[in-house]
């Protein structure tokens, strides 16, 4: 049974995609070829291992392992094995230290937390960050604290309330807190407020 030339042209793109989703390394292998690698990375740190072991675990690699590695990796297992067919066995080098434009962190200072579960230190020079603070100018220099929209009129308004409570608050007053001068200490606090903002 022939096929109308119409279905063929519509079906062979779908099949051309879903083959090309067969074509390319699969997570197994890359996996086992990142293991591999770092495995034999490990062997080329460890003292105790013989330059010929470390040789043939690259060659292996390089024989096995290279499918769906990035190129890098590659160049690197072809470096260490010509370094080996060379007679060159030495240990490959760390950098541990800081990077090229990096300022290592202060004794004592802005470095990670050495407890886990500490909080991490402050970044702030001597000030704790609290609301009121006077907060460091960029070159380090205290500045004075800015003061908020309607500070001065919101404390009036809490000192009118305190002294409005004042006697309300009294241990001695014999059940002053009910009494309607008391309960209109809040109402007169939030009209206040308003005013303050408006």
């Amino acid at each position: 049974m022939a096929f109308p030339r119409g279905v063929l042209a519509a079906l062979l793109p779908a099949v051309a995609t879903c083959l090309s989703f067969g074509c390319g390394p699969s997570v197994t292998s890359i996996y086992e070829g990142n293991v591999r690698f770092e495995h034999c990375y490990r062997l080329d740190l460890d003292l105790d291992v013989v330059p010929s072991h470390r040789e043939l675990c690259w060659r292996r690699w390089l024989a096995r392992y290279t499918y769906g590695q990035p190129r890098d990796r590659i160049e690197y297992a072809r470096r260490r094995v010509r370094a080996f067919s060379s007679g060159d066995v030495s240990r490959p080098e760390l950098d541990l230290g800081p990077r090229a434009g990096e300022e290592p962190a202060p004794e004592g200072g802005t470095g990670a937390p050495r407890d886990p579960h500490a909080p991490p230190p402050s970044v702030a020079n001597g000030t704790t960050g609290t609301p009121g603070d006077t907060a460091p100018d960029r070159d380090g220099a205290p500045r004075d604290t800015v003061e908020l929209p309607g500070a001065a009129c919101a404390q009036a308004c809490a000192g009118a309330f305190r002294t409005c409570r004042f006697p309300c608050d009294q241990p001695d007053a014999e059940s002053s807190a009910e009494a309607p001068s008391c309960a209109e200490c809040a109402t007169d606090y939030k009209a206040c407020m308003r005013r303050c903002f408006e």
